[in-house]
């Protein structure tokens, strides 16, 4: 199941990334300033933010497999009217469409791990999931630039359509929670629950309110939002940031923004997921595990600063790496939260208000980003901005997870100390 939710989010993460690699054949074939295009980077996220909190809700009422059955196939039709837009209006609509699409990615997966793994297990399996968002990034710019470079942008997308459609065959037959999975022996439920893990855990607005009231949820989400803008400004705006900075060719950037998301992704399984699993199941303090891998992870994320003055190419590339290998270890610690603090049936629309806020924050990085860099004539600005915004997430963070914050974290409070 881990696996299976990690392919889910690979795919979805290759359709997102997709409009980044054919960022300058797009204005190329429009004729857009920087400006015009991160208003056409930035579509996907208009609507992927407004839909956050019902998707929460709707994973909570309708469970991740039929939510995700329905959502994973919009994904290829998405995909499918971008490769044959005529224009930036109907390009503006296929990103909007994808938006709205995608919506319930993250957050039914943060629901479906919560379900399937116990706290000891969480970090992992957490890691994984997440993880695939950087792996995507490593393979997809390549890939797509290949692609692109050989046949056009558009060509890039019908592979994208391609690839979803086949992940949703995939997820039709295979995802089931436990509690409606029938080759799942006794032993290994009773695994799952006693470990901590939330079968079946259903609820809805009314559930929500309780959640909405904590001043604890609330920080968690601006601290979510302060990570997702500085790693999202990368994502977008790595290749663009690339070729227009050091003059390097379409494919070539591809390869070079490769690197980054390999020693992101690496950094996330090994130090976000198994070395902290590791830590509390040696009796470590949980919180303080958690609290210190989060808040050190976005202080390494502050590196991202240094990549916009670097003087060469592989300079911005080693500062990235560093960058995105701090912000990759703190993700998995992030997404594991709502699965810890969420009040009971909240778990999807927790992750809901805190990806709402992520990815607001996002959709302003990204416009933020490209104003800047039109305005300075460089990336450097807007790299020095994304530091700012790190070290108030690593103030947010600290504060919400402090030992007293934590000692009357509610009903999660009883499996933590398993």
């Amino acid at each position: 199941m881990g696996g299976l939710l990690a392919t889910g989010i690979l795919v979805n993460f290759l359709d997102r990334t997709a409009l980044s690699v054919a960022s300058s054949s797009i204005a190329d074939d429009f004729g857009l300033d920087l400006g015009q295009l991160g208003v056409v980077l930035s579509a996907f996220t208009w609507s992927y933010c407004l839909v956050q909190l019902p998707a929460g809700l709707l994973v909570d009422l309708l469970g991740v497999s039929r939510l995700t059955r329905i959502a994973a196939a919009l994904w290829s039709v998405a995909g499918l009217l971008t490769a044959v837009a005529g224009g930036v209006g109907p390009l503006i609509a296929a990103r909007l469409l994808l938006g709205v699409a995608e919506g319930p990615s993250m957050v039914g997966a943060s629901k479906a791990t919560a379900a399937w793994f116990p706290l000891s297990e969480r970090g992992t399996a957490t890691a994984m999931f997440d993880g695939a968002t950087k792996l995507a990034n490593m393979v997809a710019f390549p890939v797509l630039a290949f692609v692109m470079s050989e046949w056009g942008w558009r060509a890039g997308f019908v592979f994208t359509a391609v690839v979803s459609a086949l992940f949703t065959a995939v997820w039709w037959w295979g995802y089931r929670d436990p509690s409606a999975y029938r080759s799942l022996r006794p032993a290994e439920r009773a695994f799952i629950l006693e470990g901590g893990a939330r079968d079946a855990d259903r609820g809805g607005a009314r559930q929500f309110r309780p959640a909405l009231r904590s001043g604890r949820i609330w920080l968690l989400s601006c601290g979510f939002a302060c990570y997702g803008y500085t790693i999202n400004i990368v994502l977008t705006w790595m290749p663009e940031f690339l070729q227009r900075e050091f003059h390097v060719r379409l494919l070539q950037s591809g390869f070079y923004a490769m690197i980054p998301w390999a020693v992101a992704t690496v950094a996330e399984l090994l130090v976000g997921g198994l070395l902290v699993d590791r830590l509390v199941r040696r009796g470590r303090v949980a919180w303080t595990v958690r609290r210190t891998v989060l808040t050190c992870g976005l202080a390494l994320g502050a590196t991202i600063g240094a990549a916009g003055s670097a003087g060469s190419p592989a300079m911005a590339v080693v500062w990235m790496s560093l960058s995105l290998a701090g912000l990759a270890i703190a993700a998995p610690v992030a997404w594991g939260l709502p699965g810890l603090l969420a009040p009971p049936g909240t778990v999807g629309a927790v992750s809901g208000l805190m990806n709402f806020l992520n990815t607001a924050a996002t959709a302003g990085g990204v416009l933020l980003t490209g104003w800047l860099a039109q305005a300075t004539g460089s990336f450097a600005t807007p790299f020095l901005f994304a530091v700012a915004v790190l070290a108030v997430g690593v103030a947010l963070y600290w504060a919400a997870l402090r030992q007293a914050a934590v000692a009357d974290a509610g009903p999660a409070r009883q499996p933590l100390r398993v």
